[in-house]
């Protein structure tokens, strides 16, 4: 939906625009041109300069205008299961979600564990999405978790970081990889889960899986992960980001560990900040995910840490798979929810709340990412000369969300029917609006 082409000039006028990483907060106006952010003034102040530049205008109408959003796990199946997520469905979601940058996990068929696989997931990208694609090798050959992938090469080919999407349980297989990066200066996402800890559980451990006769995941197999991981990283020097977690106990460990002076990255998801284990009471399969949902204390726990800067970021999880892998009994049913749209209404509900202000929910989901991946100067910010990606939100703007409202190609989530404040209504990347709203109706 590209209204605007790459190297022309845009003018957007009227907005009231939030960065926290510039400290900009206030009416103004900016312009963009070449993909860049060339100004950013007071209303009325680039006129004369969008003139020259023979921009395009676009009216904000006075919604909040922000650097776009990046996802720091997002699962994309292309190439190999494009009918259940593709990156023209998933980049059309994401757009309609405000995210400019996705990094995608190496869920490709085949696995994206070489530099060869790597280019063709950007050549692809570059054809097929809407959004910027960030590629997440895999840490271990065929994700295997038995020796290292070529992290060397894959980095020369465009890799963000390595993940296999799994907690990996050899330690030292662990310790090599955190190692092996540092030479390249690859961030490596770790899953804080101890596998043979979890079994085959497929719900957090505790009265409801009792009750509901589920086989449980206990608290304590992300808590053990996160204090193996945290000891290696210190050992190693690695450079590690944990993907979301969930328990007040990991939570705990990760504070006392900043505070000794630790340097890692965390995020956690939406939904550990918004459901808890009591909601499978339904038996409905669109709430299976790993990690499982947590109980009330851990939801107020990760509410903490987003809060007072223990985690580090937002990311959506974005797990799409088919509705025939989601309409079966909950523990054969795939874990998973989509999150690319519900992202932003889910973390408005906190500032909503006050249990977050509006400048730290902007800064989770856009500098913030942005400095898990070294990218700070480039995106994630409304500073001049950073890339051109920015959003409209109309954080006032109420809507029942249906399965109609889903841009990509899965459905399985658990949010349908609720009511949602806040929607993205324009999205801008590399300076061109791939997401208008008003232009759907």
């Amino acid at each position: 939906m590209t209204k605007t082409l790459p190297g022309k000039a845009l003018y957007i006028i009227n907005a009231e625009l939030l960065d926290p990483s510039s400290k900009l907060k206030g009416k103004g106006e900016i312009l963009l041109h070449d993909g860049k952010i060339a100004a950013i003034g007071k209303p009325g102040e680039l006129r004369n300069k969008a003139k020259s530049l023979k921009a395009t205008t676009k009216e904000a109408g006075g919604l909040l205008v922000t650097a776009g959003f990046i996802d720091l796990q997002c699962h994309i199946y292309e190439p190999g299961q494009e009918h259940v997520e593709s990156f023209m469905s998933a980049s059309l979601a994401a757009a309609a979600g405000g995210f400019t940058s996705l990094c995608v996990k190496p869920d490709t068929t085949p696995i994206n564990d070489n530099a060869f696989m790597t280019d063709f997931l950007l050549r692809r990208a570059r054809e097929h999405s809407l959004v910027r694609i960030l590629p997440i090798g895999a840490m271990t050959v065929a994700k295997e978790g038995k020796r290292l992938a070529e992290m060397g090469s894959m980095a020369a080919a465009g890799i963000v970081a390595v993940s296999d999407g799994i907690g990996i349980s050899d330690s030292y297989l662990q310790r090599k990889a955190l190692e092996y990066s540092r030479a390249f200066n690859l961030p490596v996402f770790l899953h804080a889960e101890d596998r043979p800890l979890m079994g085959s559980g497929v719900m957090h451990e505790g009265i409801n899986s009792n009750r509901l006769g589920l086989r449980g995941i206990p608290a304590a197999a992300e808590d053990i992960a996160v204090a193996r991981d945290l000891v290696l990283a210190k050992h190693t020097g690695g450079k590690i980001h944990f993907h979301s977690l969930s328990t007040r106990g990991a939570l705990e460990m990760v504070r006392a560990a900043k505070r000794d002076g630790l340097q890692f990255t965390v995020e956690t998801n939406p939904q550990y900040f918004t459901l808890t284990c009591d909601a499978i009471s339904s038996y409905d399969a669109n709430y299976k995910c790993f990690p499982p949902l947590r109980e009330k204390e851990d939801v107020a726990a990760v509410i903490e840490a987003l809060a007072d800067g223990t985690i580090d970021a937002i990311a959506t999880n974005h797990l799409p798979q088919s509705r025939s892998s989601k309409e079966q009994a909950f523990e054969f049913a795939s874990p998973g929810m989509i999150g690319l749209e519900t992202a932003l209404p889910l973390s408005l509900r906190l500032v909503k709340k006050k249990q977050l202000k509006l400048e730290r929910m902007v800064e989770l989901l856009t500098s913030a990412p942005a400095k898990v991946l070294g990218l700070e100067k480039s995106q994630g910010t409304l500073k001049i000369s950073a890339n051109a990606d920015l959003v409209f939100l109309d954080l006032k703007k109420k809507y029942q969300f249906t399965e109609s409202s889903v841009h990509g190609a899965a459905k399985n989530t658990p949010f349908f029917g609720e009511s949602f404040e806040g929607q993205v209504q324009t999205t801008i990347v590399n300076g061109s609006i791939v997401f208008d709203r008003g232009e759907e109706k």
